[in-house]
């Protein structure tokens, strides 16, 4: 399983983008798909499978460090792993509200980065945990309704196989639930329906620490899941940052990018005020005759996120700026000769004798047919369509 690499099933390099992923799957997609391509099913699901992770930029981060163990173990507080693989490793996971194995609970709580940088506050979660009925002992129903699982022939445990290439594996029986025993319809208990199990309804209190990372795992020992031999498996939360309008964070580092900015303040001084997340008001500024380029970028020392564990440091703030230069036509003959006397001069071109002269025309970008056939125009020139800028 750890050698099934999804970038080759997609024929794309592993730090492609995403419309690079999009691309491929289209394509392959289009080519094994089973109306076109009857014999291609596992061909066709492997390439959806594939498209599924790394078109998720959370699931392609635990992919990328982890592989696809990682998915299924649920790496880096990833709640979503069994549901993304229930379909692919069909009794990796909890089936039919079973609990899982390990008994383990897992809730994402989303917070904004003002709350992870002020930190402090109180956050009550509320959530649902099985445990063995009270009616039935967690036996599901008497001793004399118990019926030999077919399925596993009484041993609780069946191979288990997936469609990749993968090797069987052993795994609890989904039919018995790894009991061992069935029950007979009409002789089940009534509050669990012969699970075992019933529901029950659990609060948590956790505090929010200052610079807590993105998909920092809490865990509270032995508040999840009962499990059938009595013992209570763990609650884990997970943090997860949400998006936020102003700022990106980098661990401790935070980016404010793409700042527009005219060639005036590019050039004669410049004045920006923001609300920083703990609520201040912050103005940066630049000299006059300071220049600021395009894709210029400025730092603020301290001025990121709290450092997590060490309260006392902080991580730094960048500044992007993107220049907006003026229209066309946008200065008098006199003012461009005022201009010329203050910025720096032209070089001095001397034209050969009998050299034609010409004039440029703006390129405007046209859609052109694609010759995999997909339905998206993308309207990219040819030399530059690889092109990417490089952000901090």
């Amino acid at each position: 399983m750890d050698n099934l690499n999804l970038y080759e099933l997609l024929g794309v390099a592993p730090d492609a983008t995403d419309d690079e992923i999009k691309k491929n799957y289209r394509r392959l997609a289009k080519e094994f798909h089973p109306d076109k391509n009857p014999d291609a099913g596992d061909k066709f699901k492997e390439i959806a499978f594939a498209y599924e992770v790394l078109s998720d930029p959370e699931k392609r981060r635990v992919y990328d460090r982890h592989g696809l163990k990682g998915l299924q173990e649920g790496a880096e507080g990833f709640a979503d792993a069994s549901d993304l693989l229930s379909q692919w490793f069909p009794f990796g996971g909890a089936t039919g509200g079973r609990p899982k194995r390990e008994g383990k609970v897992v809730i994402k709580l989303e917070l904004t980065l003002e709350e992870i940088y002020v930190g402090g506050m109180e956050k009550t979660l509320e959530y649902s945990r099985q445990k063995l009925c009270e009616n039935c002992n967690g036996d599901g129903g008497p001793q004399d309704a118990h019926e030999s699982c077919e399925a596993c022939g009484g041993v609780g445990r069946a191979a288990a196989f997936t469609f990749m290439g993968l090797s069987p594996f052993d795994a609890t029986c989904p039919a018995c639930d790894g009991r061992g025993f069935t029950i007979k319809d009409n002789r089940k208990c009534s509050p669990c329906r012969g699970s075992g199990f019933v529901e029950e309804k659990m609060k948590r209190d956790l505090i929010v620490e200052r610079g807590a990372p993105h998909m920092l795992k809490v865990p509270f020992a032995k508040e999840g899941h009962q499990m059938r031999g009595g013992e209570f498996g763990d609650l884990i939360i997970v943090l997860a940052q949400q998006d936020h309008s102003t700022f990106q964070r980098r661990h401790a580092n935070l980016y404010m990018r793409d700042l527009e900015i005219s060639l005036t303040e590019a050039l004669c001084g410049y004045t920006h005020c923001f609300n920083h997340l703990d609520g201040r008001s912050v103005c940066l500024r630049t000299q006059p005759g300071e220049v600021l380029q395009h894709n210029h970028i400025k730092m603020l020392r301290g001025g990121g996120m709290p450092v997590f564990n060490s309260p006392a440091d902080t991580g730094d703030l960048y500044m992007k700026f993107k220049v907006k230069f003026p229209e066309n036509g946008f200065a008098t003959a006199e003012q461009m000769a005022l201009l010329e006397e203050v910025l720096p001069p032209r070089e001095h071109i001397v034209i050969p004798e009998g050299a034609e002269e010409v004039e440029m025309t703006d390129y405007k970008p046209q859609a052109r047919p694609n010759p995999h056939g997909d339905d998206e125009e993308h309207g990219n020139s040819p030399h530059f369509e690889s092109v990417q800028c490089q952000t901090a």
